[in-house]
């Protein structure tokens, strides 16, 4: 491959080629997952309850922690992975199997900052998480489209399974019907380094942040979180073997399908699922854990897919107020990044301290603030430049050539 091909491909696709549906919809699902991760951002997830019925807005956040649980929580995550795996497939659509070592040294550069990501800034990274998943996205693409179909289902069934065998093992083993109560969710002697958060400084924050770190990835793992984000890699790559990703507005017919099963089934099952998780314990495993990690694993995807589809019909039918979103969606991953920036000096004690001070409606507010603010920032940055900062940085890494940042 020549040096000027190289720098070709480096370049970005000029705005009239690029698919302005990936661009709306990836600046959604950012937003969207700000709004999931903003309850974190300001300690609520390790709050201690007698704390968060205190905060003067408690009857408020309990309604805002629960349309989070409905309309939020994991939707937009699934919306950015099913991204990421349409990410590969147009990789791999335009550069055929030489592309595969550049898309491997990509997930390289994004463990990285993925890793800096979560060591240095904040722990809720899921940068790591994909990067490590996405080496997996080779394998996938010497499968059929029936095989990506099949594969998806399996993966997003694994979660329940799992659940169900665990359930088995905990009614067998006699351990009776004991429930962990919401109080002693975070034990003392690890509340104590959450709490330093958002009241000490710089060494308390990074000290902090690793034990939040290790629980992240323990939570990962006995969420089942993995199989969930490959079968959204993997049906993205099925979305871009069919044309609905390329050409979204020639298979309109399929996205209405799409939207009006994915609000039909995912509305209902995330209802249900918020229901039943709000009344039962994830752990220890219990009936009504099943019934609500049942549920989330149907209505999770398939209310995830109804946003992306009645997003990229809104695209489709010209709805230009959606449109502002793509500025945010070209440059995801600065954006994404900011968001922790920003969260984490507002929340930590080496800011303005406002960990286990704001409830989730307050927080909620900031994040929808946040939003509004980047949209147009994003649409000026790009007005000036070719990427985000951090996405230069990215392909610069990744293709090892000078690559201009300012459009001349």
């Amino acid at each position: 491959m020549t040096s000027s091909h190289t720098i070709a491909d480096a370049s970005p696709l000029p705005v009239r080629e690029r698919i302005q549906a990936l661009d709306v919809l990836r600046g959604v699902a950012v937003a969207g997952i700000l709004f999931a991760n903003v309850l974190a951002f300001f300690g609520l997830s390790f709050i201690p309850p007698e704390r968060a019925a205190a905060l003067p807005t408690a009857a408020a956040d309990h309604i805002a922690e629960f349309l989070e649980h409905v309309f939020i929580d994991g939707k937009f995550y699934s919306i950015f992975s099913l991204l990421f795996g349409i990410g590969f497939g147009v990789q791999l659509s335009r550069g055929g199997e030489v592309a595969l070592p550049r898309f491997k040294r990509r997930l390289r550069i994004l463990l990285g900052i993925g890793a800096i990501h979560a060591f240095l800034i904040w722990a809720g990274d899921i940068l790591m998480l994909y990067a490590l998943l996405g080496f997996t996205m080779p394998w996938f693409a010497r499968k059929s489209n029936r095989a990506l179909v099949r594969w998806t289902v399996i993966l997003l069934a694994v979660p329940t399974t799992l659940y169900v065998v665990a359930l088995a093992v905990w009614m067998l083993v006699g351990s009776g019907t004991t429930q962990t109560s919401p109080a002693s969710r975070v034990p003392a002697n690890i509340l104590k380094y959450f709490e330093a958060i958002g009241t000490g400084g710089f060494k308390d924050a990074f000290i902090g942040n690793l034990v939040f770190l290790g629980g992240r990835w323990a939570d990962l793992f006995v969420t089942v979180r993995f199989p969930k984000v490959l079968a959204m890699f993997v049906l993205g790559l099925w979305t871009v073997r069919t044309g609905l990703a390329l050409s979204p507005a020639d298979h309109r017919a399929t996205l209405v399908r799409w939207s009006l099963l994915g609000w039909g089934i995912g509305l209902p099952s995330n209802l249900v699922a918020a229901w039943a998780l709000e009344h039962w314990p994830y752990i220890p495993p219990s009936a009504g854990g099943l019934l609500g990690t049942a549920m989330q694993g149907v209505g999770v995807p398939m209310l995830a897919l109804g946003y992306a589809a009645t997003v990229a019909l809104l695209v489709v039918d010209g709805r230009r107020f959606i449109t502002v979103f793509a500025p945010v969606g070209r440059m995801a991953l600065t954006n994404y990044l900011m968001h922790s920036i920003i969260c984490v000096v507002l929340s930590y004690g080496f800011g303005f301290g406002l960990w286990w001070h704001t409830g989730a409606s307050r927080a909620m507010a900031i994040a929808a603030a946040i939003i509004v603010v980047q949209i147009p920032l994003s649409a000026r940055w790009l007005s000036r430049f070719r990427f985000g900062p951090v996405e230069w940085i990215w392909r610069r890494l990744t293709y090892g050539q000078p690559l201009a940042l300012r459009i001349s």
